[in-house]
């Protein structure tokens, strides 16, 4: 749901167009000849609620009055978004139809500084009185803020402890209005149009998360995932480097999940390139432990405090290459917890590069101090895939109980 703030550090892989139709037949890193896939975990699946996606998806922008310059270089991108092959491949498979764009709406009045004189301020817009505004419940209210003046969830800052979001707010009438927020972040353009993408997604496939969600859960085995990075379309591939493309004309978008892709051994996170395999490492987890918030049993790795485990790391790709790639591993509190502390986990591998097949062994000790980020006995950690360029292409989300 929430587009978090790693927006300034991604890698821009892919250059110049929309790209997601274009053939590779020589690429470089392929080899010719038999090929199998490696044996690997079984991917998760982002799963539904019950609730309806977007059938007939609309995005209605507004902008507020002297942000002129950006609104035509937005206005632009969602033009080309609603043509690009980039929304069908990320919205299809779950059940979001076309995408329409409809006419910008320039607000002369201040724009709203927290989440709730937002949605009351769409709630009073919306309430049949107002010339111009039109209600629909196929439509995404895309607010494009003029700063980063914005307070949500909270205390939350814009900018700061989020990037962007979608959300469902009550109408007058009992109406569920849809909307997405795109703060003004760091990094210019591109910051506001990968945060759109992403945002746009999860509205068109989990539109009502307050009433009526969809596509915003995670299977009970790989629970993990929906707590960093989160359980929504964008969420699963948005701490990859290489989910950051120019898809759509030259503007940045954010590559998202598809079961599908994922289900088939591929690149779980689509338009996928077409230019080289996909490099994947997947944790071999022999337990399974209780996840309290789920009310489930989910896959782990049992580690007691003070102690350490070996685990099996296994590497696949989803066609032959020669070329090996690297793996990396990090404690999920260090890097998304704040507030500092000793890590809940350290690592040690055997070694740290591989290619389809090879199996590797990394050692982990749970620290008598370490913290959880989500309370009890959990703890998480990740597995990530890197290019030779130091891009990462993949990642695993993975827990450790006690």
């Amino acid at each position: 749901m929430v587009k978090r703030v790693v927006i300034s550090s991604f890698v821009l892989i892919a250059a110049c167009g929309d790209n997601t139709t274009q053939t590779s037949p020589d690429a470089a890193g392929k080899v010719s000849g038999p090929f199998e896939e490696a044996p690997h975990a079984t991917a998760p699946t982002l799963e539904s609620n019950g609730g309806p996606t977007l059938a007939s998806p609309k995005i209605q922008p507004l902008f507020f009055t002297g942000d002129t310059t950006m609104q035509t270089q937005v206005e632009q991108f969602l033009g080309m978004l609603s043509t690009s092959t980039y929304w069908t491949a990320t919205t299809s498979e779950y059940g979001v139809g076309a995408l329409t764009i409809l006419p910008t709406i320039v607000e002369s009045q201040a724009a709203p500084t927290t989440d709730a004189a937002l949605q009351t301020y769409l709630a009073t817009q919306l309430d049949g009185h107002h010339a111009g505004w039109t209600y629909d419940a196929q439509t995404i209210y895309a607010v494009y803020l003029p700063t980063a003046n914005f307070t949500a969830f909270g205390n939350s800052k814009a900018c700061q402890s989020f990037g962007a979001y979608h959300d469902e707010a009550l109408g007058q009438n009992g109406i569920s209005i849809v909307y997405a927020l795109m703060p003004r972040c760091p990094g210019g353009l591109d910051t506001l149009t990968e945060s759109s993408s992403h945002e746009f997604v999860e509205a068109a496939t989990d539109p009502y998360v307050q009433t009526n969600g969809a596509f915003g859960a995670v299977d009970p085995l790989h629970a993990a995932w929906g707590i960093v990075p989160g359980a929504e379309a964008g969420d699963f591939c948005e701490f990859v480097d290489a989910a950051y493309q120019r898809l759509v004309g030259n503007f940045v978008v954010q590559r998202t999940w598809s079961n599908a892709s994922a289900a088939a051994g591929h690149d779980p996170c689509v338009p996928a390139p077409i230019d080289m395999p996909y490099m994947g490492a997947t944790p071999k987890l022999l337990d399974s432990t209780f996840f309290p918030l789920m009310g489930v049993y989910t896959d782990a790795t049992t580690i007691a405090m003070g102690a350490s485990k070996t685990i099996d790391i296994q590497l696949f790709t989803d066609a032959a290459s020669t070329t090996p790639f690297n793996i990396d591993v990090f404690d999920v509190f260090s890097q998304f917890g704040g507030g500092g502390g000793p890590p809940s986990l350290t690592f040690a591998w055997d070694k740290q590069s591989g290619t389809n097949g090879d199996v590797l062994h990394l050692t982990v000790t749970r620290g008598q101090n370490g913290q959880s980020f989500i309370g009890g006995n959990l703890l998480g950690f990740t597995i990530s895939t890197s290019s030779g360029n130091g891009a990462t292409v993949g990642q695993w989300w993975a827990f450790v109980s006690n």
